[in-house]
């Protein structure tokens, strides 16, 4: 009977010892599979993106009517960072000045929740303001003219990025420059090239001053080899990467223009990406 009693003993032990390793082992592999699913991209994160601007955020002169930049360089993120989704915002609007832009941010409800909830926010501004003194001028060209105006966008467009600031300390804030595009139509009007260079000189010294990062599209759309009107607007010319004006207003860029400044954005969004 002890020989059976011992047996029987034994079975129970052995049996109990391999239950609780299998279940061990269940648990291990169990954990080992929620952490893998915790660590899918898919599912990582969603970017807000938010621009605030003239008709260059609007995307005039954009075929699709999409909103020129902005879908472009959501989709180039959301295509190589392993994003869920890029959810965009465009406060875009045509013709206005930097004191109206920042009217808008400082009395709309609507773009003061997006700035909050931003993870990007892009500025266009300066183009109107620089484009209305051109005019009150009949298109004669003084220097002197443009001080006064230059001295009033730059307070706008520091008060905007402070406001903003204010709002969204966190967001990846972008400020384009302004280009001359008249510079292919009048190319010997070079009073002009020293206004746009010392409007966007200080424009990149207020974004600095407020955290913000400047990009600079003269370089698209002002360099030598994108100088001539036949470059800027002939898709059928030689040199059709250069063909980047819409055609109905030779001011504002067209597809290609878009996708270039989209490019150059998501390289620059890329390079500040923690």
């Amino acid at each position: 009977m002890k020989f059976v009693r011992s047996f029987l003993l034994t079975c129970l032990i052995v049996t109990l010892v391999t239950f609780i390793v299998f279940q061990g082992l269940n648990v291990m592999t169990d954990k080992k599979e929620t952490v893998t699913t915790k660590q899918s991209p898919a599912t990582l994160e969603t970017i807000h993106l938010l621009a605030i601007g003239d008709s260059l955020t609007k995307g005039v002169g954009d075929s699709t009517k999409n909103g020129g930049y902005v879908p472009l360089v959501a989709t180039q993120l959301e295509e190589t960072m392993g994003i869920a989704s890029v959810i965009t915002k465009n406060y875009g609007v045509t013709g206005e000045r930097s004191d109206e832009i920042l009217e808008r941010i400082e009395q709309e409800k609507e773009i003061q929740k997006e700035i909050k909830k931003a993870d990007i926010i892009i500025l266009t501004a300066g183009g109107n303001d620089l484009i209305e003194t051109f005019k009150k001028e009949k298109l004669k060209i003084n220097q002197k003219s443009f001080v006064q105006p230059e001295k009033e966008y730059k307070k706008n467009l520091s008060t905007i990025l402070k406001k903003i600031m204010k709002q969204n300390s966190k967001a990846q804030i972008y400020v384009f420059g302004l280009y001359n595009p008249f510079e292919a139509m009048f190319p010997e009007i070079t009073e002009m090239k020293t206004i746009l260079r010392t409007w966007n000189d200080d424009t990149k010294k207020v974004a600095e001053e407020n955290n913000a990062t400047y990009l600079s599209l003269s370089k698209i759309f002002n360099n030598s080899e994108q100088s001539s009107i036949s470059n800027l607007t002939n898709p059928s010319d030689k040199t059709d990467k250069s063909a980047l004006l819409y055609e109905e207003d030779l001011f504002h860029p067209n597809d290609k223009g878009y996708q270039m400044i989209a490019d150059k954005l998501y390289r620059i969004i890329m390079d500040n990406k923690e």
